[in-house]
């Protein structure tokens, strides 16, 4: 059986298509369809593909894109063009592409079915014969495309032990393992091909050695041996060869390997331990190459071992003292990465920690620019998950800081002196009696004017900001302390209890208790 993928933007023309064909009567199967160039490529590097046939104009990408990076992906593939466009022009580039035929629509079945048995035969024909080679470009770059979809776990074993003739892959061996080697080069870095052939010269000489380029970019090793062998120590010492090589080109590279297996099967396991082992930089950001036994099944509670200072942080930004901040996260991490069975979890979990922090006090301290601080937060905890190199997770937080300080510097700048020392004052006494008036005889100015000048800066009125940034103490009170509801009530500025019940539940849309009950 021969796999199929249909691609068309107009969904009925796929689906009867895949009715009006006896596709099992010409051995072929339809595996996938698609209404895009974009996702009929995205699913073609993951299921092998024998036959495509697509549609011309589509979004995203457009059919014949689509052949050209099809062919890409699997030189064998068959492709066929089905357009509304009788077009010549099309016909041409279509032939370049070495298309079988180009169908107009409305499709004729009989036509399409003809050149499907044209197609099957063709397909055969090229099975029956070993068409390529070693020194072959396009032997290459269907053997990648295999070994990918293995260590992917997309490909059947009766697929894979169809093509491990043709392509030398090995799957009679009794243990597997995989190395990954992630190589971070700048824009401006032309020793792409240098480095690979340092990762390849290391290991053409070994017929037990597979190695491919998966899609990240990364050189990936898939080791064989025999389940008696002592391969650990001999892999490792090529996998210091190369990480010494390459490092001397000035060039930051990143090794791991994944866990031995027992069956070509199993290979995808190794595969995926391996990528996760990345994160282990985070922790050992000088180690060469880290491995499986690195990995633990810890329970660790951070949060019980290392306190955060949250206050400090968040009077730092106000203060806008930077090097006070930096250095606190410098010795912040230095204690977390020293604590045993700690994981790239926990460091993530205690950054993320901290962003969460600051995004409960953007209504308060940052009110002036709340909206544009979130959004800015809203991307980095996107971004968190993907950081696998501990400098750059410190400089993520460390430009956060230095964008929140600048922020403040630009709107201290844009706000009237009278107004930020309103501002000021509230933050620092909220927990007093406040009004328009008292403000106004303490900054000697007329009430009226200051509630107009409030309102056009901050834009809330007085009354407004003045609940909102009590009701978010008293929140951190509720969740953070035993304090009674009443005695909350006064360290805001609320004297009378059942005032402050009232303000709370409107400002929340809860009661105090209740809020307390998320504790």
């Amino acid at each position: 059986m021969y796999n199929v993928l249909l691609v068309d933007d107009e969904p009925f023309i796929v689906d009867g298509l895949e009715v009006l064909i006896d596709w099992a009567k010409l051995n072929l199967t339809v595996v996938g369809k698609a209404y895009n160039g974009r996702d009929a490529l995205d699913f073609m590097k993951f299921t092998h593909v024998d036959i495509l046939i697509t549609d011309v104009k589509m979004p995203k990408m457009q059919g014949l894109e689509l052949i050209s990076e099809a062919k890409i992906l699997n030189p064998n593939c068959k492709c066929s063009i089905l357009s509304g466009y009788n077009d010549f022009e099309y016909v041409k580039e279509g032939i370049k592409l070495g298309i079988e035929n180009y169908l107009t629509k409305p499709v004729n079945t009989d036509e399409l079915t003809a050149t499907l048995e044209e197609t099957v035969k063709s397909l055969d024909l090229a099975t029956s014969k070993v068409i390529f080679t070693p020194n072959n470009s396009e032997w290459h770059i269907l053997r990648g495309n295999i070994l990918s979809r293995w260590v992917n776990d997309s490909i059947t074993s009766e697929e894979l032990q169809n093509r491990s003739d043709m392509l030398q892959i090995i799957t009679d061996s009794s243990c597997y393992s995989v190395a990954i080697i992630n190589i971070t080069l700048d824009s401006a870095n032309t020793q792409v091909s240098k480095i690979y052939n340092i990762c390849y010269n290391y290991i053409k000489s070994d017929d037990k050695i597979m190695s491919f380029e998966d899609m990240y970019g990364n050189f990936v090793l898939i080791f064989t041996h025999e389940q008696y062998d002592d391969r650990n120590s001999y892999i490792l010492n090529i996998l210091d060869k190369i990480y010494k090589n390459i490092t001397s080109l000035n060039v930051k590279v990143h090794i791991t390997l994944g866990p031995t297996v027992i069956s070509y099967k199993e290979l995808s396991k190794s595969y995926k331990t391996a990528r996760k082992l990345f994160e282990y930089f985070l922790i050992y950001p000088n180690k060469k190459v880290i491995c499986n036994d690195i990995l633990n099944d810890s329970k660790l509670k951070v949060e019980n071992l290392i306190s955060i200072d949250h206050n400090f942080i968040a009077s730092s930004l106000v203060s806008k003292n930077k090097d006070e901040l930096f250095s606190y996260i410098d010795k912040l991490f230095n204690e977390i990465i020293n604590i045993p069975g700690i994981t790239p979890e926990h460091l993530k979990m205690i950054v993320v920690k901290i962003l969460l922090t600051l995004y409960k006090s953007m209504s308060s301290q940052f009110v002036l620019f709340q909206n544009e601080i979130i959004n800015h937060q809203s991307n980095l905890l996107s971004t968190i998950h993907d950081i696998h190199d501990l400098k750059i997770l410190k400089e993520t937080l460390k430009n956060l800081f230095t964008y929140i300080i600048d922020k403040l510097n630009e709107k201290e700048t844009l706000t009237s002196p009278v107004v930020y020392q309103v501002l000021k004052y509230i933050h620092k006494n909220y927990s007093k009696e406040l009004s328009l008036k008292t403000l106004s005889f303490q900054f000697n100015i007329n009430t009226t004017y200051l509630g107009q000048l409030f309102k056009k800066e901050t834009g809330v009125s007085f009354p407004n900001y003045l609940n909102n940034y009590r009701i978010d103490r008293a929140k951190e009170y509720l969740l953070e302390s035993n304090l009674k509801t009443a005695q909350i009530a006064k360290k805001v500025g609320y004297m009378d209890p059942n005032y402050f019940y009232r303000i709370f539940k409107k400002y929340t849309g809860v009661s105090p208790t209740d809020y307390k009950s998320l504790k």
